[in-house]
């Protein structure tokens, strides 16, 4: 059996086109925006790792740089899931995931 991903007392606001999505569809699910959020706080990490990385220890600037970008993209993933998943169930405003669920 199957378990359930929540247990939402309310009605979903917005139409559900998954109400139990389990990690392919949800990841399935991400939009371009999605992607292009992981890519850029990703980067951008990068750059506060490395000089966060220089206060007392310079040969400490590239494994800070590279930490620093693990934990930005863990971030935006957790994030980016945690708004495909909503959107799936109905929690988030889902127009174009909706029209093409009905294509499909």
């Amino acid at each position: 059996a199957r378990r359930a991903m929540a247990i939402i007392l309310t009605p979903p606001p917005y139409p559900v086109i998954n109400s139990n999505p389990d990690f392919k569809a949800v990841v399935g699910n991400f939009k371009r925006k999605d992607y292009e959020r992981m890519a850029f706080v990703t980067f951008a990490s990068l750059p506060f790792g490395y000089f966060a990385g220089t206060a007392n220890l310079p040969q400490m600037r590239l494994p800070s740089a590279i930490t620093a970008a693990i934990i930005g993209a863990t971030g935006t993933f957790c994030l980016s899931y945690q708004s495909s998943a909503l959107r799936l169930i109905g929690q988030r405003p889902n127009d174009d995931d909706v029209h093409a669920a009905k294509r499909s």
